[in-house]
């Protein structure tokens, strides 16, 4: 990008570019649904496909000069279907949160009854959350984890199916970090006659890789995001079993999406055929083992972890042990240069949340090891035990400004 024709044409535009920039590159990113994306995937996002507008499928495109619109489609479609083993693939959804709106469109009528993952024990809002339009879509039941473990509770999934009879079973997680049995919950749907459908909205880097269990063998449909894990656009996409193809294909176009966001689908092409490199594959089990060893170094130091620990690149800490404000800990770690966020933790009766979530995906980006994730769990650890002190906040900038420095973005970019 020209910045310097940005700031002749639009000052306050490129201003705020220029300050988000040095914001990513001096901050040590810790939110568990962010990553960094490689240039070609920006350069993508940016690229002619934004001058065409295409409405409809791959050979059936309303609008005539569509023909390469179609073509990254089909591109596309390969591509996630090879990586994942997938039946069939449509890849025009505009995030995970449209991806979970068309399936639940396609697979349900109005009031149909679901059993969810409950939103208060990992799951996103989209499946049911009280505050979320799919509560008021469709009657939710929920499953929730095992008090004294805080694994999901499978014993108690079954026994829900069995009274409510739901149509349609939907699992997937935004906090839970510990691997979910598809296999055992695709059993329990199909012997009650449901549906089963997974939300790897997080974990579609880590399945693509092999550093994750994958439910494509097990799920009806699934959906999924190219950013977060991926490393690559905002948008989502869904799979299916081919016996359900057609029914997808309708919800998606012309139930919901018009016209196709042509340059975020080349951007995820790209991103799907990056996730079958070798050094991606290595990127997802080294962001994994550094979960794994931030854990530790978080409990070394009197943290507790939910569950105990993690299988993929997030975790939520719980800071009951230092009685910590963590609303007040989140904006201190952003004030000196690491963002995460508050998580509530599953059956703790507090009216505020007491769990920070956080993920390693972008510090193992920059090339972050056991030795740097040490020095940023001693920074966690200095902030929830001082963070009213000005010199323990100083001294905590200077350190996050220092690694930064040292570990700068992949290929120096925002």
């Amino acid at each position: 990008m020209d910045m310097n024709l940005l700031k002749m044409l639009d000052p306050e535009l490129a201003e705020c570019l220029e300050l988000e920039e040095t914001r990513q590159e001096n901050n040590l990113e810790m939110i568990a649904s962010e990553s960094v994306q490689p240039e070609l995937t920006l350069a993508l996002a940016g690229s002619a496909f934004n001058n065409k507008t295409a409405v409809g499928n791959p050979g059936k495109q309303r609008l005539k000069g569509s023909q390469y619109a179609d073509r990254l489609e089909i591109l596309a479609k390969e591509r996630a279907c090879e990586l994942f083993g997938a039946d069939h693939a449509i890849m025009t959804t505009y995030s995970g949160s449209v991806a979970n709106y068309c399936a639940f469109a396609a697979l349900l009528d109005l009031g149909d009854r679901v059993l969810s993952m409950d939103p208060s024990a990992g799951a996103h809002q989209t499946h049911g959350g009280k505050n979320n339009i799919t509560s008021r879509m469709y009657d939710f039941r929920y499953f929730g984890l095992n008090p004294e473990t805080l694994l999901i509770d499978y014993e108690e999934a079954e026994r829900i199916t069995k009274e409510f009879r739901p149509k349609l079973i939907v699992v997937g997680s935004a906090a839970y970090s510990r691997r979910i049995d598809y296999e055992r919950l695709a059993d329990i749907a199909h012997k009650n006659g449901a549906y089963f459908m997974t939300d790897i909205a997080h974990f579609s880097g880590l399945i693509a890789a092999g550093a994750s269990n994958s439910p494509v063998p097990f799920a009806d449909v699934v959906t999924a995001s190219t950013t977060k894990t991926m490393c690559g656009p905002h948008s989502g996409f869904i799979m299916c079993k081919q016996s359900l193809a057609d029914i997808i294909d309708k919800s998606v176009y012309p139930g919901v999406v018009a016209s196709l966001h042509l340059q975020t689908l080349a951007a995820m092409t790209y991103a799907l055929q990056n996730s079958q490199t070798p050094e991606f594959r290595k990127l997802m089990h080294d962001v994994v083992e550094n979960a794994q060893y931030f854990c530790e170094a978080l409990k070394k130091r009197g943290f507790g972890i939910v569950t105990g620990g993690t299988d993929c690149h997030m975790f939520v800490a719980d800071l009951r042990p230092f009685g910590t404000d963590c609303e007040k800990l989140a904006d201190v770690m952003q004030e000196v240069g690491i963002t995460v966020n508050t998580k509530a933790i599953p059956f703790d009766n507090s009216p505020v949340p007491r769990g920070l979530r956080a993920g390693t995906t972008v510090l193992t980006q920059r090339g972050f090891g056991k030795k740097e994730l040490d020095e940023v769990a001693d920074i966690w650890y200095m902030l929830a035990t001082d963070m009213e002190n000005e010199d323990t906040k100083v001294k905590a900038k200077k350190q996050v400004l220092r690694l930064s420095g040292q570990f700068p973005l992949p290929e120096s970019k925002a």
